[in-house]
């Protein structure tokens, strides 16, 4: 009897809220940008502008027609964008939250092309209104893909022939995104330069040497390794002393001297 009473009280209940719902009609947008302090690809603005000019009339439409998976599945078009929720309120608002890429990586290809990889491995095109201050990587640079759009690598899922083409892209992903995740790292190394045989030197901001790398094989031990001598070694005859500082023989640190 008691079970009776609350389900027919909880159906009229819920039919009472339909019914406002039904009701109420969409007349504000509130946009909430989550990483707005560390990145600037997209502002509230745009989404503002986007929802003007959208086709779905969102404005003065009631809450309960308003597609919000169309309307995030739209706002994901957006190169910058990697995550959108979007939601209506009782009160008639309908609030948007922005979640955009992060840039570890800025690539100048052999064409001259140029665009970001995101801290997810996603290619990204650069931005006409925002430029994000990250690593960059240039040189032997050819890729076998379009890099005007939005695109995953998929390191991790490459069969033998896509990886014997795209493993440079791998290997710069993966070598940066070790850099940008160590804040020493982070600060000291400004550039990634691919030479012709495809093996990596590094220019640092701090010290006027070039760090012959190699290939990102052993790369966290090869990182370890300078780190101690930059502390041990450098610190002590001068950060000017070498002009370069090869890193490519196994355990062992070789300077040339300027």
């Amino acid at each position: 009897m008691v079970w009776s009473f609350i389900i027919a009280y909880l159906a009229v209940a819920m039919s009472f809220v339909k019914e406002r719902r039904d009701k109420i009609l969409c007349h504000d947008i509130k946009v909430e940008i989550l990483d707005s302090m560390y990145n600037g690809f997209i502002t509230e603005t745009d989404i503002e502008d986007f929802f003007h000019e959208t086709d779905m009339n969102v404005i003065g439409s009631p809450v309960q027609s308003i597609n919000t998976k169309e309307l995030e599945r739209k706002l994901k078009r957006y190169s910058s964008v990697k995550n959108a929720e979007v939601y209506v309120t009782l009160e008639g608002d309908i609030r948007v939250q922005i979640d955009q890429r992060n840039p570890i990586l800025r690539v100048i290809n052999k064409r001259g092309q140029s665009y970001y990889i995101d801290q997810e491995g996603t290619i990204m095109p650069l931005s006409s209104k925002y430029s994000s201050h990250v690593l960059v990587a240039n040189g032997n640079i050819v890729e076998h893909y379009e890099v005007n759009r939005t695109r995953e690598l998929y390191c991790d899922q490459l069969e033998q022939e896509q990886w014997d083409k795209n493993h440079l892209m791998c290997d710069l992903y993966t070598l940066s995104k070790f850099i940008y995740e160590d804040e020493f790292w982070k600060a000291q190394v400004e550039q990634i330069y691919v030479n012709n045989e495809w093996e990596f030197e590094l220019i640092p901001r701090v010290g006027a040497h070039i760090i012959t790398f190699g290939t990102i094989e052993n790369y966290q031990k090869k990182f370890r390794n300078l780190r101690a001598f930059y502390l041990q070694g450098l610190n002590t005859v001068g950060w000017n002393e070498y002009e370069k500082i090869n890193l490519k023989f196994d355990n062992q640190v070789i300077c040339t001297k300027r």
